[in-house]
C-alpha cells in the first residue's frame, strides 16, 4: 500500500466524518452524480500482512477489499464482526460492490478501501487467533498508527498553509479594489474614449473578481473557525511539557475550496497583468499607493 494513496484516502474519509449533518454519510455520497463501477477483480496482499485476498479496482482507481475475505484470512467469523463493525464510524468508507465468487456467481458484498482495512485488525478480540497471528497484528497496527499520524501531520501542514494564504489575501488586497477605482476616476479622464471604455471594462471585471474571491475566502475562514479545536502539548525526552498550542481536531481543507481559491488568485494575477499592460502601453502607470 502506497503511503500517498493512504494519505489521500485518509483525508477524504476525515472530511466525510466531519460532516455531521447526516446520520449515515457514505464516502461515495461525496461524489455527486458519479457512478463508479468495478473495472477489474484481482488479488492483493493484505496491508502489513502476507495473506492474499481479492481486491476490486473501481473506475476511479480506488482499491476495495471484500470485508468477509479479510475475516476469513484472519480466521474470525464474518457475520458476527461485520454486524458490529457496521455501527462504527469506520464504515463511512464502506461500499457494497459486486464480487465474483467461485460457486455463487456475482453477489453484493461489503467492501472497504484498502487503506482502511488495517483498522479492522484492532477491532476484534485477538484471543480468537493464534499467538503468531497476534504478533503480526500488533506490528501491523503499529504501522497503521504511524501512517495515520503521517496523514494527520500532512493535513495540519496543509491547513496552516491554506489559512495563512487566506489571511494574506484578506490583509493584502483588502483595499485594492477601492484604490483601483480611485485610479480609474483620476486617470481615466485623461484617456481618449476607446481607452476609457477599455479601462472601465477592466475595472468592472476586477471588481467582480475581487468580490467573488473575497466572498469565497470569508466562507473558507468561517468554516475553518467552526471546526472543533483541541489543545495539544509538545513534550521533551523527559516527558516535560515544553509547548502548548491549539489545532482543529480535524484540520480539513476541502480540495474543491482550495482549488477554487487558487483559481481566483490566478484570475486576479492575470487581471493585474492586464492592468499593468494597459498603463504601460499608454506610457503611464499610476502609483497604487497614492
Amino acid at each position: 500500500m502506497k503511503d500517498n494513496s493512504y494519505v489521500s484516502d485518509y483525508v477524504a474519509i476525515t472530511e466525510a466524518l466531519s460532516k455531521q449533518g447526516k446520520e449515515t454519510l457514505r464516502l461515495d455520497e461525496l461524489e455527486e452524480n458519479e457512478v463508479l463501477e468495478v473495472v477489474v477483480q484481482t488479488t492483493t496482499r493484505l496491508p502489513f500482512l502476507d495473506d492474499q485476498v481479492p481486491v476490486l479496482t473501481l473506475s476511479d482507481g480506488r482499491l476495495y477489499i471484500p470485508v468477509f475475505t479479510v475475516c476469513h484470512a484472519l480466521g474470525i467469523r464474518p457475520d458476527i464482526h461485520i454486524r458490529r463493525w457496521r455501527r462504527l464510524v469506520l464504515w463511512v468508507s464502506a461500499r457494497k460492490l459486486p464480487f465474483q465468487t467461485e460457486k455463487r456467481g456475482k453477489r453484493q458484498v461489503w467492501c472497504l478501501l484498502i487503506s482502511q482495512v488495517p483498522f479492522l485488525y484492532s477491532l476484534f478480540d485477538w484471543k480468537l487467533v493464534a499467538p503468531g497471528r497476534r504478533l503480526q497484528l500488533h506490528r501491523a497496527t503499529e504501522a497503521q498508527i504511524r501512517l495515520a499520524d503521517q496523514a494527520y501531520q500532512q493535513m495540519q501542514r496543509e491547513y496552516k498553509a491554506m489559512r495563512q494564504a487566506l489571511f494574506t489575501f484578506m490583509t493584502t488586497f483588502e483595499d485594492i479594489d477601492a484604490v483601483r477605482s480611485a485610479q480609474a476616476q483620476v486617470f481615466g479622464s485623461r484617456l481618449d474614449g476607446g481607452s476609457a471604455d477599455v479601462l472601465t471594462e477592466l475595472c468592472e471585471r476586477g471588481r467582480s473578481l475581487f468580490a467573488q474571491a473575497t466572498t469565497h475566502t470569508r466562507k473558507m475562514l468561517q468554516e475553518q473557525g467552526e471546526l472543533p479545536v483541541v489543545d495539544l502539548f509538545r513534550i521533551d525526552a523527559d516527558n516535560q511539557v515544553i509547548d502548548t498550542f491549539s489545532m482543529p481536531l480535524l484540520p480539513i481543507v476541502p480540495p474543491e475550496d482550495r482549488e477554487r481559491f487558487f483559481a481566483f488568485m490566478g484570475l486576479l494575477t492575470a487581471w493585474q497583468q492586464e492592468i499593468t499592460a494597459f498603463w504601460n502601453e499608454r506610457g503611464r502607470w499610476p502609483d497604487i499607493g497614492k
